[in-house]
């Protein structure tokens, strides 16, 4: 009976709705793909490049956290792989977790293993993992594939000897290889503190995720929380919900709220954690 009644309880799916919402960041960031000068469209047109032209790409992205900086490289990796489904390879690394050069070149070649269903040895030293990135990055090329390297917490490996970003760089310099190396950090000097042999091989291309305008807050608030017109959710309730939205957005003292709230963390991700719609009535 209590089933049945939320099923028929409007407010209920529309609460369910918007804290969905709140929980994926794809939907989140989606607006960000409508405009050209957006850092996606600038992402998605440097990694596209390299997929359609075979070259090889080295990128920064830059920003404090909750800025978005993992939600739209996510999208992008979405859409293009969806796009071009038997052209991408997409390695993942985690400073946090594999900040050891050894461990690095361990991981990447367990997940080429895993990519390619070829058998991996767990007792390869550093120098044969190097000697099978170079021969992958070499096939691949070859098959018109690219392979993405995505290192979150780039400045946890640009610490120490930096042996990983001096291998993957260096094997990249070869014109048979195609790959994209994105380093996705919160430092914004991360750039310096590369040693110079791996900063010459670097690409120097920084995108900078900075803090939205009020205007894009208000955009992002009305797009997350604005009900959709095609849902199972009653077509008067919606309307209403909207109208009644749109006039809280509009209202000075929210407008006033939410600055206020803003001035301490204007991230998007601060803005996400904000609980107003958890106690939505």
């Amino acid at each position: 009976m209590g089933r049945e009644k939320e099923k028929e309880n409007p407010s209920q799916k529309a609460l369910n709705l918007l804290r969905t919402r709140l929980s994926n960041p794809n939907f989140v960031f989606k607006p960000l793909s409508d405009s050209p000068d957006s850092n996606y469209s600038k992402l998605k047109f440097i990694i596209s490049s390299s997929i359609t032209e075979a070259c090889n790409n080295s990128i920064l992205l830059l920003g404090p956290r909750g800025s978005g900086k993992v939600a739209v490289l996510e999208l992008v990796l979405s859409d293009l792989l969806q796009q071009y489904p038997e052209a991408i390879s997409v390695i993942r690394l985690n400073g946090l977790l594999h900040g050891d050069d050894n461990c690095a070149l361990k991981e990447i070649a367990r997940q080429l293993c895993m990519e390619h269903q070829l058998l991996f040895s767990k007792v390869a030293s550093f120098d044969d993992n190097s000697q099978f990135l170079i021969a992958m990055l070499r096939e691949c090329g070859l098959a018109h594939k690219t392979i993405i390297f995505v290192l979150d917490e780039f400045d946890l490996f640009a610490q120490a000897k930096q042996r990983l970003l001096y291998s993957l760089l260096d094997a990249m310099q070869s014109v048979t290889s195609q790959a994209v190396v994105i380093g996705v950090s919160c430092r914004l000097d991360v750039d310096q503190l590369l040693e110079k042999r791996v900063r010459s091989r670097f690409s120097h291309r920084k995108l900078l995720f900075l803090p939205p305008s009020k205007e894009d807050t208000e955009r992002f608030l009305e797009h997350i929380l604005s009900l959709p017109k095609d849902s199972s959710l009653p077509h008067s309730y919606t309307v209403e919900f909207n109208g009644r939205l749109k006039n809280v957005l509009a209202d000075e003292r929210f407008k006033e709220l939410i600055n206020t709230y803003l001035s301490f963390n204007s991230t998007i991700g601060q803005l996400m954690r904000f609980q107003a719609v958890s106690y939505m009535d």
